[in-house]
């Protein structure tokens, strides 16, 4: 009997905390892009990063942040992982642009939630304000990605409304998984 008991409770506290994280909004992701530095810059500037047989040093001080980010366009990478094009606000834009002129021949990488995803070399301007992670995103970081901001292409309206829609599936969905555990719980009882 105790043994039954001590697997049922067991049973609940690994199902617990996806239970409680079924009703919650998704994370957020935290995208910064980072400008190669030198090594002699100082542990405090720049930190190192493994890139084939190389190491490189990147900028602690980002180019970009997550709020400046306006729009993006995801797509599927031959490794199965995602890819996407983030367009930025003016401001980012311009900086964007100024720092790849300068910059060439220097690389940029990209730092998702703390994990570097992938690297470009700068071979000419960037004056479109939109900056490409090519490999190496996770679907569940473009599903928040989605939450977060509009596709590119999408008004502000359409976004709002497919948000919208998840919403009431997310909210059906813990309703069922509601139900679903009264029902398991009754007849348990029974």
């Amino acid at each position: 009997m105790t043994r039954r008991l001590t697997l049922t409770l067991l049973a609940f506290v690994i199902s617990a905390p996806s239970a409680v994280a079924m009703g919650k909004r998704p994370e957020k992701n935290s995208l910064s892009f980072h400008l190669q530095g030198d090594q002699s810059d100082g542990p405090k500037m720049v930190f190192p990063l493994p890139m084939g047989n190389k190491k490189r040093f990147f900028r602690k001080s980002p180019v970009t942040f997550n709020k400046e980010i306006v729009s993006l366009k995801h797509f599927i990478t031959e490794d199965g992982t995602y890819g996407a094009t983030f367009s930025f606000n003016k401001t980012a834009a311009g900086r964007i642009a100024a720092i790849t002129t300068s910059n060439q021949g220097k690389w940029l990488v990209a730092m998702l939630n703390g994990r570097p995803v992938d690297a470009v070399f700068i071979d000419e301007p960037v004056g479109d304000g939109r900056l490409v992670i090519w490999r190496g995103i996770k679907q569940v970081e473009i599903i928040r990605f989605e939450y977060a901001m509009p596709i590119t292409g999408e008004t502000t309206k359409q976004w709002k409304e497919r948000i919208k829609g998840h919403e009431k599936q997310r909210k059906t969905a813990q309703k069922e998984a509601q139900e679903a555990q009264t029902e398991r719980n009754r007849r348990r009882n029974n």
